[in-house]
């Protein structure tokens, strides 16, 4: 098993923490706490990259980084694949 280490973005809208990771596209969870946003998260992108992987297409889940808004918090979890 492989782990990525990948860039998360949490922030609360509308009652609810919301997940992000800028790099792949689609990639968000919500959660009523960070913590719980995140581990939805983690979920998220391990389905994403099973997906791309068997399409042939993994490469292009790793998008570009994107600008991250200073009042966000940013942290890394850890995938395994």
């Amino acid at each position: 098993m492989k782990a990525l280490e990948l860039p998360v973005v949490i922030s609360f809208e509308e009652d609810t923490y919301i997940a992000r990771c800028p790099l792949i596209q689609g990639a968000f969870a919500e959660g009523d706490t960070p913590q719980e946003a995140a581990k939805e998260l983690t979920e998220v992108i391990e389905l994403i990259l099973e997906y791309k992987k068997e399409r042939g297409d993994e490469k292009s889940a790793i998008l570009d980084a994107l600008t991250v808004e200073s009042d966000k918090i940013v942290t890394t979890i850890m995938v395994g694949r």
